[in-house]
């Protein structure tokens, strides 16, 4: 069994979306929908890209909702086109993999579910760092109780983009791409929840606009309150004069890890019995200083999650996990109804900075 894929968006995203299909023995490259055949040629070419003479390429996004060899359609259009495509997708029977953020408000957040609920097709949303061997850990760690209570959580994505990018003219529009969260931030509000195991209860936030060229805020900064006493914090912006950082924090009341550090106060973890409980081949532990006086251990792994290059990021896993999800007909992590927990953070968020970091109870979607 081989499954048929769709890519509407040919761009930075949908190369990696398309080698990562290209190399599932389970999934073929049917057709690809783009704007103008001759720019998705180029873009091809340009990302190394060579697809079989037989697939398709269309301008229209109708022709992959009416193929009958396309079972999966991957969305990976401008921002403000994910939550209808994503829609029809559903109502034509497709399986969905959809790039963040799923939709702008919380009506495309609605009309998605309900789409998706009504059709039965699986879907994943492209949270992809979810699959980086780091933030695998830290999920491990809190989940199997070496972190102890969580109190405090933290994460940040802080990346510099300008005219380089090549989503630029679109991305820096309210239309198109909608807020610093929406647009980016999203992926650190997701690693936050998923490796805190906590959802969100409240929020409030303030935003501020540097960089030129952008129509909305270029930095927020929002305060969370988890479900229990835990309190959390996230940064998202693209004002900052340094490299692309993507961090997470982690506080308990066993131990705490902040990036790739794992620290204690007054009882010290056994690193020989960490070492034979961590499950992930890719991640080696190592005793470290912490400042000048203190004891750590360093988490290590070849890939982290230290670039903007999106060719830098695990979609490979992601759709390795999408696809045995559809063959084994069971659900998968990253679901359009988790996406959306994601999304309404950040959504609250957005909305409690314009109203001047009032704060904003959640869900913000209750029926």
């Amino acid at each position: 069994m081989s499954l048929g894929v769709g890519v509407v968006g040919i761009g930075w995203c949908a190369t990696q979306h398309i080698k990562a299909f290209q190399k599932n023995s389970q999934s073929h490259v049917v057709a690809l929908c783009g704007r103008d055949e001759g720019r998705v040629r180029r873009t091809l070419e340009a990302n190394g890209i060579a697809i079989d003479p037989a697939v398709r390429i269309t301008t229209r996004f109708e022709d992959l909702l009416a193929a009958p060899d396309i079972d999966i359609i991957s969305v990976a259009t401008p921002n403000d086109l994910h939550a209808g495509e994503a829609v029809a997708a559903a109502k034509a029977g497709k399986h969905i993999l959809l790039e963040k953020p799923t939709g702008m408000n919380a009506a495309e957040l609605v009309a998605i579910r309900d789409a998706v609920r009504a059709s039965g097709v699986r879907t994943i949303v492209s949270f992809e760092l979810r699959y980086n061997p780091l933030l695998k850990f830290m999920h491990w760690f809190r989940a199997s109780g070496w972190l102890g209570e969580v109190r405090f959580a933290r994460a940040q994505y802080l990346s510099r983009v300008t005219d380089w990018y090549s989503g630029w003219d679109w991305c820096r529009t309210i239309k198109g791409g909608g807020s610093h969260l929406l647009a980016a931030g999203c992926h650190a509000v997701d690693a936050l929840r998923w490796c805190s195991g906590l959802e969100a209860t409240e929020v409030s936030a303030y935003h501020t606009h540097f960089t030129d060229g952008y129509e909305w805020p270029t930095t927020i900064d929002v305060n969370v309150r988890f479900e229990g006493k835990a309190i959390g914090h996230i940064t998202s912006s693209t004002d900052f004069m340094m490299p692309y950082t993507f961090s997470v924090e982690l506080m308990g009341d066993r131990a705490t890890i902040r990036d790739t550090m794992i620290l204690w106060k007054d009882h010290p973890l056994d690193l020989a019995k960490l070492r034979a409980a961590n499950p992930f081949p890719q991640i080696t532990l190592h005793e470290a200083p912490y400042g000048s006086a203190s004891a750590g251990i360093r988490i290590e792994t070849a890939i982290m999650p230290d670039s903007v290059d999106v060719d830098h990021h695990p979609f490979q896993a992601e759709i390795d996990d999408f696809v045995d999800a559809i063959v084994q007909r069971r659900e998968t992590m990253l679901n359009v109804f988790d996406a959306q927990q994601t999304m309404e953070l950040c959504l609250a968020a957005d909305l409690s900075a314009t109203r001047g970091g009032t704060s904003v109870t959640l869900p913000l979607i209750t029926v």
